[in-house]
């Protein structure tokens, strides 16, 4: 482990020790649940409403998939949208046995006889498109003439070229996001009809935009030949961030001619591209005619460029389940449920304060860990890092600096062995970037919020990750603790060592929030009854230790449990009801 993070969890606890008991800790769950069907559960707010929108509610990668593929299955979900946002997004769909990944592409595509529509507002590199999203529907002979592309904004190689260069690889998925964003709020680049249309306009377009890639190359003396140099480096070890025509275009001559090329081949002149359209139009035309939509969100809550809390860190679109109906241009007349996903360990990846993370943002970058194989053979014995870190936490809730030691000799910090171990066992790292994604304990404090702005109605996946945890964790509070004593900084003011931040309380600044840590209920588990698809009888009762996890959280967040996951495919969903 390293030294600093040891002698600053011990530094924190030494604050945190003593700091009495909350009475939010002696709750006791009550509340029983049952087993229902999709068609009691999920039919019902399908058919009560106009408009479900699938929304992340944490940071993203919370295991959407499996709830939009089963929304977009039921027979009066007509159309099925992907408003904003771009390939920076991930959404794994487990079909007929075969793995996809979508990016921009709805899930409902795997769908026969749906609309499926990419929306206006969302960024779009068409290279990348069509030869990850569409290749893999080609190859998988799945059709995709139900496909409509909207008036997207182009990510261009230049583009993620800044991307990588302006941002720490730990912050940025390496996409083009921000600077494709700079170039829509500046109006300066293209858009998909741009390429239909005059090339004297594109050429015109491109020179403009340009202009700021240009810009930051001669500020700090960069050259072509040094940037590509950067690029191969990046690409080294088999995770390829850098894709192969952004290398073509840093190796070009006559940048813009590259650029006008390949997009008349990617685009213009290919007949695999599919088909354009007015998707707001189409979306409003489906609900005018008495049809039903299902509203695919990118990203999540707390990854909106909206969510000040979060902002500096956040997404460059609005993701939240309101700036996503705006973005695909649903009018406030119809009527919407907002179905939000979490997920069991709940999971961040990029930078910022995340007062639930076993380790902090940056613990994996920080030790060069930039993907899975980089920690192969460490911290093997799973079930035993999880019962040393439950046990390490206390009667007040707070964890202690228990250590770790590994079965060759190396020691870790427990939360330390027990994200390393979590992430090796439920494979978590980015469906983008394959970064190792940070892994924690469900946050109450920051789901109440969710819950207040986007309704109740909540689908746990990855529940079945806890089959054989004799003892799992909620967050029911965070505890304010500065080592260095009460911080005056604008965004932290107001907080004192000790302070509890409850559900329903202001979320703290990110200045403030990195200086707050968890208070954590423990509950048993359900070991040796476990839910995984592969091991329950469908008839079956949920555990008690799942139903008390259920409870618990609907008591501190409002929320309104109305399925679990337990297992990859979309049948692998218990819906589920109050008794």
């Amino acid at each position: 482990m390293k030294l600093e993070l040891r002698v600053t969890a011990e530094k924190i606890f030494e604050g945190l020790r003593d700091i009495p008991r909350i009475p939010e800790l002696d709750f006791v769950p009550a509340d029983r649940y049952t087993v229902s069907g999709e068609e009691e559960v999920l039919h019902r707010i399908i058919a009560d409403n106009d408009v479900i929108v699938v929304a992340g509610a944490f940071f993203g990668d919370e295991g959407k998939g499996k709830t939009i593929d089963a929304i977009a299955r039921h027979p009066d979900i007509h159309m099925i949208m992907r408003p904003n946002s771009g390939e920076n997004a991930g959404h794994t769909v487990f079909h007929n046995g075969v793995k996809y990944i979508f990016h921009l592409t709805p899930s409902g595509i795997l769908v026969p006889g749906k609309i499926n529509a990419i929306g206006p507002e969302c960024v779009m590199d068409p290279v990348s498109f069509m030869g990850k999203e569409i290749a893999q529907l080609v190859a998988n002979s799945v059709s995709y003439d139900d496909l409509y592309v909207g008036n997207v904004h182009i990510v261009t190689p230049y583009h993620k070229l800044m991307d990588f260069l302006m941002k720490p690889t730990n912050a940025s998925t390496l996409k083009g996001m921000s600077p494709a964003h700079s170039s829509k709020v500046w109006k300066t680049g293209l858009r998909l009809y741009d390429l239909f249309g005059s090339t004297d306009n594109q050429v015109e377009f491109l020179k403009t935009d340009m202009e700021s890639y240009l810009a930051m190359m001669a500020y700090r003396g960069w050259s072509d030949e040094a940037i590509l140099e950067r690029c191969m480096e990046m690409n080294e070890g088999g995770n390829k961030r850098i894709p192969d025509h952004v290398i073509d275009f840093l190796k070009a001559g006559d940048k813009i001619e590259n650029l006008l090329q390949l997009y008349r081949e990617t685009v213009v002149d290919n007949d695999q591209f599919p088909k354009r359209a007015d998707t707001r139009k189409m979306a409003r035309d489906t609900l005018a005619q008495g049809k039903k939509l299902g509203v695919e969100s990118a990203q999540s809550y707390w990854l909106a460029n909206s969510c000040e809390k979060f902002w500096r860190f956040a997404t460059s679109a609005s993701t939240t389940a309101r700036g996503t109906l705006d973005s695909a241009g649903i009018g406030n007349d119809a009527r919407v449920a907002v179905i939000n996903v979490h997920k069991l360990p709940p999971s961040r990846v990029g930078i910022g304060a995340n007062p639930v993370g076993l380790v902090p943002q940056d613990y994996f970058s920080e030790q060069g860990i930039d993907t899975l194989e980089k920690v192969a053979g460490k911290c093997e014995d799973v079930r035993a890092i999880e019962e040393a870190y439950f046990n390490a936490i206390g009667d007040n809730g707070v964890l202690s600096p228990a250590v770790y030691t590994d079965r060759d000799g190396t020691e870790y910090l427990v939360g330390e062995a027990l994200a390393i171990a979590w992430s090796k066992e439920f494979d978590e790292c980015g469906a983008t970037t394959k970064k190792p994604r940070v892994l924690g304990i469900f946050d109450c404090v920051a789901h109440h919020e969710v819950n207040s702005v986007q309704g109740p109605y909540l689908t746990k996946s990855a529940v079945d990750r806890l089959d054989g945890c004799e003892k799992v964790g909620v967050v029911i509070a965070y505890v304010y603790y500065n080592a260095k004593g009460k911080e005056n900084g604008p965004n932290a003011d107001g907080y004192s060592n000790g302070d509890i931040i409850r559900p329903g309380d202001e979320i703290p600044y990110g200045d403030a929030l990195r200086h707050c840590h968890p208070i954590t209920k423990v509950l048993d588990g359900w070991d040796g009854n476990p839910i995984a698809t592969d091991k329950r009888r469908p008839d079956e009762p949920l555990p008690k230790g799942a139903q008390d996890l259920i409870a618990t959280v609907e008591h501190f967040t409002g929320a309104e449990m109305i399925s679990i996951g337990n297992g990859p495919e979309t049948k692998d969903l218990i819906y589920i009801k109050k008794i």
